[in-house]
């Protein structure tokens, strides 16, 4: 391993950086109460059951739309069912539309491959573009720069985004963020009527994907990571909890607790469709982060994601505590010290904002290369 992959991999580890900050140690939260102690299988079925009902998936076929020469590979922008029509809802066949990168390699050759899960917030139209480095922030260019280090990488639309959008057109030409809230909370009360919810959805969604990857000749079934920023983020939590294929997952700015998201005191008021049923009766989050243990995560969480001023230095505060809790309970699991499959970072770096700035993400692409890549000297 050459000095700088070293030094970058310690930095993730929180070993020493001056732009990243070393985790404190995180402490335990008190048990509270009502919440019923379990062994890790029966708790791991309970939290299955509460990311509802999952379908049986399609073969994993897919179509080639368009192809790209690129310097080093091909980009491919490629079409897949996930789900059949829903009569009885009148749904239409569930499609997904995904940039596919492809290194060029030798003959028989087989790589390591990357989920690349895209952000959402008010850019629910520019989806998969973003991490392909299509449109969007260029420092959400994940997905690109992961194929141009040597990656397979699938970038797909995530449910209710961009191409999957039920809107006329629904391209990234497309333009109307509250619009588009109201799909989405239409399509979160079809899954709800169907004993599902948005992360069971997003997680089988991910799956799919993943069932793309290992169907290709030249992707590691072994050597499978995911990475994701803010909502993409939290969804590759509960992917990875609900996929052993994939072996390394990162969560940029991503998890946190449910239970905290929609406390009576919480900074915003959310939609109901992102809860999962019955989740406060056994557990959190962090439950989720804790049985997917031994697999290697990495988290990282901004120190000032909401601000520095006024109520939202506060709010900054909680969620940096919010983020320590989650990371309490899994380290019950992970363990901790140097060598703990566990990492997370807390950052300041670029003001600590909701991002993924440049030394951290150089700290995580050397964490994924020790991860996927551990033969590469």
């Amino acid at each position: 391993m050459d000095r700088q992959r070293r030094d970058l991999f310690r930095a993730a580890a929180g070993l020493g950086s001056a732009t990243l900050l070393a985790a404190a140690p995180a402490q335990a939260t008190a048990p509270q109460v009502g919440r019923a102690s379990r062994s890790d299988k029966a708790l791991r079925e309970t939290l299955r059951r509460i990311l509802g009902a999952m379908p049986q998936r399609p073969a994993p076929r897919f179509t080639v739309l368009e192809t790209a020469a690129l310097p080093g590979g091909r980009r491919d922008k490629i079409e897949y069912l996930v789900e059949p029509a829903d009569p009885l809802l009148g749904a239409p066949e569930d499609r997904v539309r995904a940039y596919l990168f492809t290194p060029d390699h030798a003959p028989g050759a087989r790589l390591p491959a990357i989920i690349a899960i895209h952000q959402d917030g008010a850019h629910s139209h520019i989806g998969k573009s973003e991490p392909a480095g299509l449109a969007g922030d260029p420092t959400m260019f994940y997905g690109l720069e992961l194929f141009q280090r040597g990656y397979a990488v699938i970038c797909p639309d995530r449910f209710t985004h961009a191409e999957r959008r039920r809107a006329t057109p629904n391209d990234i030409t497309s333009i109307d963020p509250d619009r588009d809230g109201r799909l989405m909370d239409h399509r979160m009360g079809q899954l709800l009527l169907r004993g599902r919810t948005t992360y069971g959805k997003e997680a089988y969604d991910l799956m799919a994907a993943t069932d793309i990857l290992v169907s290709l000749p030249h992707v590691a079934p072994d050597r499978i990571g995911c990475i994701g920023h803010s909502a993409g983020g939290n969804a590759a939590a509960y992917f990875m909890f609900m996929d052993p294929r994939v072996h390394a997952g990162v969560s940029s700015c991503g998890m946190f607790s449910l239970c905290e998201f929609f406390h009576e005191s919480a900074p915003r008021r959310r939609m109901a469709g992102f809860a999962l049923p019955g989740l406060a009766g056994v557990g959190d989050a962090g439950d989720y982060l804790a049985l997917t243990s031994p697999r290697p995560m990495l988290l990282t969480r901004g120190l000032w994601e909401w601000g520095k001023r006024g109520q939202y230095r506060g709010f900054s505060e909680r969620h940096v505590q919010d983020t320590r809790a989650i990371e309490a309970r899994a380290r019950r699991a992970y363990g901790d010290g140097p060598n703990s499959p566990l990492t997370v970072i807390y950052f300041d770096e670029n003001g600590g904002d909701h991002a993924l700035p440049p030394g951290v993400k150089q700290a995580v692409y050397a964490w994924l290369e020790e991860q996927l890549k551990p033969d590469v000297a």
